[in-house]
């Protein structure tokens, strides 16, 4: 009876913990956080604006060096709290001016998304938060990228606020500096990954077996994606994750060469899901300097990949 009634309290006492961890506002709060601003990059810089401007890199160019100099500010400024918390204020401020920027707006969009870039993935506790995050994310981007760029200011301002308020409720994480680097095999490897993605990302946006604006595919690639963050999940630590990203980018360019759109659909989804739990995971664990060398290849390969996708 004795060991019944521990068991018991041994199994209401872990059921308690787990509640309570389910119920982290600021865990919770982050998720949002990473959540909006992930697809505020994605429905707003990487594909609302760039169409809207018609991938002119003539007018655009202006939101890469933005980026890469809001990346290279981070070195230099010790509250890096209170500067994400004025990048999203003003971010949420110009979103109201969506899509009419000019050429300084622009300038400012790219800062404000660099300085964020790396004090939100530093801020990730564990790998739980980056598949709820990507999940949502990509769902509700598949969804949201039906919606013309013109139309999507509702939409900018919505994921500005969100990703604001949110903000107010996450505590800055003040871990211990990990020694853990990129090897340079391993900075390639990533490096060529987000080329591949952006290349072919970029191109199907403006082909016309485009898989993205089509709504037949859209519950496909929701499934997809949800099929490739689940694989990751279970896989990421195996030695054959490298060969099996590398091997799902080569069928997805296949099927893209031979205008296979389903069997694309399919496939593509799942490998942009996997890679970017691989990437995440290896991310997280780096120290803060070494973390925004990483997020300036982020922003170095989209700009590769866009130009490439214009010469195409």
């Amino acid at each position: 009876m004795g060991n019944i009634l521990l068991r018991t309290m041994l199994s209401l006492n872990e059921k308690k913990l787990y509640l309570a961890k389910a119920l982290d506002i600021p865990f919770l709060a982050f998720i949002v956080l990473f959540f909006s601003e992930t697809t505020y990059y994605l429905l707003v810089l990487q594909t609302g604006i760039v169409e809207y401007f018609h991938s002119n890199l003539a007018q655009i160019w202006m939101i890469p060096i933005g980026g890469i100099l809001g990346i290279s500010l981070v070195f230099s400024l010790k509250n890096r709290y209170n500067m994400v918390l004025i990048a999203l204020i003003a971010q949420s401020i110009l979103m109201f001016l969506y899509p009419h920027f000019d050429g300084l707006a622009l300038f400012l969009l790219g800062l404000l998304s660099g300085l964020v870039a790396p004090f939100m993935i530093y801020q990730i506790k564990s790998l739980h938060q980056v598949l709820a995050t990507l999940g949502l994310s990509y769902i509700s981007g598949t969804f949201g990228i039906l919606i013309a760029p013109e139309n999507r200011g509702f939409v900018a301002v919505i994921l500005s606020i969100t990703a604001l308020v949110a903000f107010l409720f996450i505590k800055e994480t003040k871990r211990k500096e990990d020694t853990k680097t990129l090897s340079n095999g391993m900075f390639f490897k990533i490096f060529t990954w987000l080329v591949l993605d952006s290349v072919l990302f970029e191109t199907l946006s403006r082909s016309s077996i485009t898989i993205w604006k089509n709504e037949n595919f859209v519950y496909i690639i929701v499934i997809s994606h949800i099929v490739g963050l689940v694989l990751a999940f279970v896989t990421y630590k195996k030695r054959y994750s490298d060969v099996l990203i590398i091997s799902l980018f080569v069928l997805s360019y296949i099927f893209f060469v031979f205008k296979l759109q389903y069997p694309l659909a399919i496939v593509y989804p799942v490998v942009i899901s996997y890679y970017n739990v691989v990437i995440l995971n290896k991310f997280m664990k780096l120290p803060f300097e070494w973390l925004i060398l990483a997020t300036f290849s982020l922003w170095t390969s989209a700009g590769i990949g866009l130009f490439i996708s214009l010469q195409i």
